[in-house]
């Protein structure tokens, strides 16, 4: 603003401060202000237009919005728009003037009304505008900040009336990071501000394993299921029992032709050395027969447990198990 301007917005306060008695004074409706809330009111806003008159816009800017918070009056929002409007509030002093030209036209604050229309076309030129984007724009419980101010979720997607000068604008959710751009919008600039959400990295591990943990731990008949093997720890139990069962039938017939070699040496066919001698052939049947089966059911566990059309590293499920009932097989 010009020094002519300024000059002139401190006589203006001077004069509203010498009208604010009057102004002020008005009855108020029973269930408003007490007649001492209407004093305290004036008195704050005598107190602003004074530091108006000196050019102290800050401190002046803090009366009026006491005085307004206390009584409002349309005096006191005219000033209020004043006081914002020298301390770089555009914003704030346009929705300032327009609230005063939305009150009752009155004789006292006629001739305001004027300044007031001219104030709101010359604002509304130092306006930016900020336009927020948001990728991806579907983001669930997502908040965003302007200068550290929450932007109501209702108000996304609107242009945002806007301060010239700097700004810090910042996006979050549940799961993302935060987003965070820094602009300078220019006096009646449009700034534009894509934020980009991205997903934290123990979000994305949690969502990328959910179908494999999910098919792990399904239940099978309302019971959890426990995680299924890997490839190398289920080859593990038909290795041993293949090796086991080959080892175990191969005692079983040393023992078995042991027996028959006794039988052979034995004086007679009916004592008790050929006796004993049938009892060791028939062990070793026993033993080798037991190897076998245990020999076999570890190929039968191997050929189940196979990888799929020989595609590496796609072990199929473990169709075969070795449990307390003996081995079973599922198909």
């Amino acid at each position: 603003m010009t020094p002519r301007r300024h000059r002139r917005a401190r006589a203006c306060a001077l004069a509203l401060s010498l009208a604010a008695a009057g102004l002020l004074s008005a009855p108020a409706p029973a269930a408003a202000q007490s007649a001492a809330d209407v004093a305290v009111a004036r008195e704050i806003f005598i107190e602003g237009s004074e530091h108006a008159s000196q050019g102290r816009w800050a401190q002046a800017r803090e009366r009026y919005e006491r005085s307004l918070a206390i009584k409002r009056a349309p005096i006191t929002l005219y000033s209020l728009g004043v006081a914002q409007q020298q301390t770089g509030q555009l914003v704030e002093a346009l929705e300032s003037f327009r609230a005063f030209l939305l009150e009752p036209s009155a004789p006292a604050t006629k001739e305001y009304e004027r300044l007031a229309r001219q104030a709101v076309q010359e604002l509304e030129g130092q306006v930016a505008a900020l336009e927020l984007r948001l990728t991806p724009a579907d983001v669930a419980g997502v908040e965003v900040k302007v200068d550290g101010g929450v932007v109501p979720t209702a108000a996304l997607g609107r242009p945002r009336p806007l301060n010239p000068g700097p700004h810090t604008v910042t996006a979050s959710a549940p799961g993302y990071r935060e987003a965070r751009r820094s602009v300078v919008a220019a006096p009646g600039s449009r700034v534009v501000v894509v934020l980009s959400l991205e997903r934290e990295p123990a979000d994305l591990e949690r969502k990328a394993a959910g179908p494999r943990a999910s098919r792990a731990t399904a239940p099978l008949g309302g019971a959890a299921a426990s995680p299924a093997p890997d490839a190398g720890t289920s080859r593990v139990v038909p290795i041993v029992l293949l090796a086991g069962g080959l080892t175990t039938a191969a005692a079983g017939v040393a023992i078995g032709l042991l027996g028959v070699a006794s039988a052979s040496d034995a004086p007679t066919r009916d004592g008790d050395a050929a006796d004993a001698a049938r009892a060791q052939a028939l062990a070793g049947d026993l033993v080798a027969g037991a190897g076998l089966a245990a020999a076999g059911a570890g190929v039968l566990v191997l050929l189940l447990d196979r990888e799929p059309d020989g595609a590496p590293g796609k072990a199929a499920p473990a169709r075969a198990a070795l449990g307390p009932r003996g081995l079973t097989v599922r198909f």
